[in-house]
Parts: structure tokens; sequence; C-alpha cells
């Protein structure tokens, strides 16, 4: 697919927002990692996955997460079944790997946190699909994207030229002018989706999401980028605004 004038809306993801640093237009540190399941429950096993979840992650195991976990509604995403997302971000492929090999130890053992856990996953989730990635390059402040969010999957075999571009764009009027945090993500593991990458583009509020789509995606700024973006990337048709709910610990699941 090629991305035209009206920029594909895809899923948000306001939680990235918390790994971006301070100053405008900075890169974020390459050490991030994250890891989202885009989840398809079975019948009524919602709300038993959520306080699994919440009990979980108030327990010892959870709390020793060295990262943050997100659940999230999906509120569209095209024909895709899943109606929920399950998102893990690391500080570093090292805390990634670090907690994963104590997890799973744990949870083989039995009568943990971790094996109770990982059986209310099992008996609440009828499919999930995973992909692993890391922040590449970010624009925008921290705590400046409140409002709804976008994931805007691509593929590009050029990513060196396709950030340079983009990082061009933002130093125009209309980037410099974008009300929110914008990043780019590159997959580590991503399997057969058809990405190599993506966009995160979290908006300052529901206004500033309307005033970007009336006037910002019609700005000469942004249609010339999106003629160098065409020439080096496939834009996937995929769209998934989402409801991001950071899992609290110390709290019961009623409490979130």
């Amino acid at each position: 697919m090629r991305l035209n004038r009206a920029f594909l809306l895809s899923v948000l993801m306001t939680l990235f927002t918390s790994a971006v640093k301070a100053d405008d237009h900075t890169l974020v540190s390459p050490t991030n990692v994250w890891t989202a399941q885009n989840i398809v429950f079975k019948d009524g096993q919602q709300q038993a996955f959520r306080a699994g979840l919440a009990k979980f992650m108030n327990s010892d195991m959870g709390k020793s997460m060295p990262g943050q976990v997100f659940y999230n509604w999906i509120v569209s995403d095209g024909d895709a079944p899943a109606t929920h997302s399950l998102v893990r971000v690391f500080p570093s492929m090292a805390a990634w790997s670090n907690w994963n090999v104590k997890y799973f130890t744990a949870a083989a053992s039995g009568n943990n946190s971790s094996a109770e856990w990982g059986k209310t996953f099992a008996a609440s989730v009828d499919s999930a699909s995973t992909i692993t990635a890391r922040f590449h390059k970010s624009w925008g402040p921290v705590g400046a994207a409140s409002g709804p969010s976008e994931w805007v999957p691509f593929y590009t075999e050029d990513l060196a030229t396709f950030t340079a571009d983009f990082s061009a764009y933002m130093q125009t009027p209309t980037g410099k002018g974008f009300k929110g945090t914008v990043a780019i993500q590159e997959c580590i593991a991503c399997g057969e989706q058809g990405f190599n990458a993506g966009f995160t583009v979290n908006h300052e509020s529901p206004e500033s999401f309307d005033e970007w789509w009336s006037t910002g995606r019609n700005s000469e700024d942004f249609t010339r980028w999106v003629a160098k973006a065409n020439a080096i990337a496939d834009f996937l048709e995929t769209g998934c605004p989402l409801n991001w709910i950071p899992i609290p610990r110390n709290k019961p699941a009623g409490a979130w």
C-alpha cells in the first residue's frame, strides 16, 4: 500500500511517552525493548484475565519486573479478531532476557504467583500474536500525549534514509507544530506481519487529533514528506485506536 495524504490511522501507543526524553526531537536510548501481544479471549474470560494480571503484578514477582505493563482495549483494527493487547516495556534487552528467565523458571517450578498467572493466561486466552521491537528515534516531550494515538506499520529496506527524511520533516513548521509525541519503532521479532518498523503517534488531546486530521495532514510539508516516504517504504492499511491502561501495583483489580 502507498501512504497517501490521508495518512493511515492505526494503533495507539500512549505508553511510549514514558520512555521518551523530555527534550523535543531527541533520540531514545536504543536499549529500550517492548513486547506486545494482541489477544483474542475465550468467551467470558476478559475480567478473569484482568483480575489475574492485577494479582500477579501485585505479587513479589510482579513487583520485581524491571519495566511497565499495559493492558489495552483495541477500539478498531479492521477485521482482526483481537479485542485487547498486553504490552510490556523494558529498559534493555538484558532486562527483558533476565526477566523472562526468572519468570519462566519460577512458573515451571509451580505453586507460586508466576505459575498461577500462567494458568490464568492459558485459561483466558484463545490466541495471541506477539511482536518485539525497540525505539529507533522519537520526537516530542514526555507527558505531551494523553489523547488518541496511532500505530502506523511499514516495511522499508532503508530505515536510515526513511528516518533522515522524517527528521527533516519534523523540522518544518508543520512538524514542529505537531502536538504530541512521535516515534519510529524498529522490529526485533515481528513474525510474518509484513512490516519491519512502524510509527507510534501519540496526540496531545482529542482536539489536537482533530486539528492534525483537518489541517496538518493536508499541509505542503507533510505532502512532500509523503512523496519521499512512498518511494522507499510500503505502508500497511491497519487501523487500531486503543485505550491504554497502565497496570498499577499495590492495588486490587477493582481499583483500575
